[in-house]
């Protein structure tokens, strides 16, 4: 059998790949994207598909859709962090024939693969199957997979706290001058509200960021009113500060959780309220070089979006990527 593995993570590529039967008969090969996925599924080069949802260029959905439309010959498994039960139910209709949530468990992955029959079926005598050839994969690469899970986490409780489906994004990871991301971020026509909460452990510490504008900012209070049971009025910023504390403590939990690493989290305060970046930022600063991990939530049922910055120091950014290289076994 020709499978395929499509996940724009390294990192989740190789894990895949190492969680399949040793014993199956079959060939492996990888794609970074959907795009790509798709037309070799065209080319009928996949008959089995393992697939993530969040990916750039063509998403995981779009991919299953059109496998549907083309009615393509290809049995598809998802294997995704984004674990908002709107996107499970979506992947079901649009043909999916399981859900496994990351990071991926052998032994989940076993349950999925022999209720389809599928491990007797390629087990093939005492075949032991070649390894794929996988690339090469830096701190970076890890952590960019740890944020990706963990964005997965907050979405789902953003979600149920909005009774909504969150638009997860590909989590950018990077490490940049501090100067430099005030400025990409700088907009003189874009005002904008800032929570902040610090955190701090095992050598490591920095700051996250949530932001929204005053659209946002000013629609949350309603949108939030099922949730809490209770009519806000004129009480935009504590909602802020709940959402804010809510969505990071939940992202800094599972991303510390993946990494073994114990960080204290401040309480929340406000940054700046209706200010531009520039009044937020202070550019004085002493980190000259920062990492940085940036996700841009968006809820489109109410055309709301809030972005989330989780930004290590400059002092933090070699224990970080120590705890990350433990999960690099080449």
């Amino acid at each position: 059998m020709k499978v395929l593995i499509c996940d724009d993570s390294k990192v989740a590529r190789k894990s895949i790949e190492l969680a399949l039967p040793k014993d199956w008969d079959i060939e492996v090969s990888f794609a970074e994207n959907g795009q790509e996925a798709l037309e070799l599924i065209k080319q009928g080069l996949v008959e089995l598909l393992f697939l993530d949802l969040t990916m750039p260029v063509m998403d995981g959905f779009e991919v299953l859709k059109n496998i549907r439309e083309q009615q393509l010959d290809c049995l598809t498994i998802v294997i995704s962090g984004d674990i908002q039960e709107e996107s499970q139910r979506r992947v079901e209709k649009l043909g999916a024939l399981g859900f496994i949530k990351k990071p991926i468990v052998s032994e989940e992955l076993h349950d999925v693969l022999e209720r389809y029959g599928l491990i007797r079926e390629l087990l093939s005598g005492n075949h032991q199957r070649r390894k794929a050839k996988t690339e090469p994969i830096e701190p970076t690469d890890i952590l960019k997979e740890v944020s990706n899970i963990a964005l997965g986490d907050a979405a789902k409780l953003l979600g149920d706290m909005l009774s909504s489906f969150i638009q997860l994004p590909v989590p950018e990871v990077a490490k940049r001058p501090y100067n430099a991301l005030i400025h990409e971020l700088h907009d003189d026509n874009v005002r904008v509200n800032m929570v902040s909460e610090g955190f701090v452990g095992n050598a490591i510490a920095g700051e996250a960021i949530l932001c929204v504008d005053n659209r946002t900012l000013n629609d949350l209070p309603s949108k939030l009113s099922d949730y809490h049971g209770y009519e806000f009025k004129d009480d935009s910023r504590s909602v802020l500060l709940d959402v804010a504390s809510t969505l990071i403590a939940a992202f800094l939990k599972r991303f510390s959780s993946q990494l073994d690493l114990e960080l204290n989290i401040s309480q929340p305060a406000f940054l700046g309220m209706s200010e531009t970046v520039n009044n937020v930022f202070k550019e004085d600063v002493k980190d000259k070089e920062v990492l940085v991990i940036t996700i841009d939530y968006e809820i489109p049922d109410y055309h709301l979006n809030c972005d989330l910055y989780v930004i290590f120091t400059e002092a933090s950014i070699a224990a970080l990527e120590e705890r990350a290289g433990y999960f690099i076994d080449e």
